[in-house]
């Protein structure tokens, strides 16, 4: 492809919002992670010895990174990041919810092995009991992801393949154009999404429905709402006093909104 044709369609409206998104994606993540490890940290224990919250720097440099690197359509490098991202939060769930050590390095002590080690296949024993009868899709449909962004963490055939036939079509760094950037944020919603419900998991319930609710009861208006998985957390809350006269509206909202 000519390279000023390539240019005109990073100069789109439509690349534009594609960009709009991810920087939606971002914003919103941070928020999630902000909050709940702002409102964990009340309880005056939560800030050192809950493994997650202890990680979130670890996972917002990872998000900003994702940011930088797509700028440049280095979108492999992103994925290698998302792998990372599911990695750590499934491992750092897992500890949250397991562990017997109260301080922070003694629970990395405690699961040195599990720390040190790429499997995930951990997943299986966590107990994800906001997600019901979800909570087997949600562990293949997170595995399968995955396994996915492991063929980018490697000089896989797949990854050398798929970067020679872009580079065929002038789709070079810098110059990844609204698909390439499109399918990237499908990974990253995805991925984000799985974040999402992770930390969910792992403080207390009081912190996920204050996230969730707003004051007059609706649904906090944030970008990862649009999850099947986030829209069956949100019908946790529904218990809440301030929903019990907007039920309906409420179910009606999660049926539209859900996306992926």
């Amino acid at each position: 492809m000519n390279k000023d044709k390539i240019q005109e369609e990073l100069d789109s409206e439509e690349y534009k919002n594609e960009w709009n998104r991810l920087l939606k994606m971002r914003k919103s993540i941070i928020y999630c992670l902000s909050f709940s490890h702002m409102n964990s940290a009340r309880d005056g224990v939560s800030g050192e010895r809950n493994f997650f919250l202890r990680m979130i720097d670890d996972i917002l440099q990872s998000v900003i990174s994702i940011e930088i690197l797509a700028k440049e359509g280095i979108s492999n490098t992103c994925r290698r990041e998302l792998r990372y991202l599911i990695e750590l939060s499934i491992k750092s769930c897992l500890i949250v919810n397991n562990t017997t050590k109260q301080s922070f390095e003694d629970q990395i002590d405690e699961y040195e092995k599990l720390l040190n080690s790429s499997n995930i296949n951990p997943i299986n024993t966590l107990k994800f009991f906001y997600l019901k009868d979800k909570e087997e899709e949600f562990k293949t449909e997170t595995k399968r992801l995955y396994g996915y962004l492991c063929k980018y963490s490697h000089s896989s055939s797949y990854q050398i393949r798929e970067r020679l036939a872009k580079a065929e079509i002038g789709r070079t760094i810098g110059y990844e154009g609204i698909q390439e950037l499109r399918e990237l944020n499908n990974d990253i919603e995805k991925v984000l999404a799985i974040v999402s419900v992770m930390i969910f998991h792992s403080v207390a319930q009081y912190v996920v429905g204050d996230f969730l609710v707003e004051s007059n009861g609706e649904t906090v208006n944030w970008y990862f709402n649009k999850s099947k998985y986030i829209s069956i957390i949100d019908e946790e809350f529904d218990y809440k006093h301030e929903r019990q006269s907007i039920l309906e509206k409420l179910k009606k909202d999660r049926l539209e909104r859900v996306k992926f």
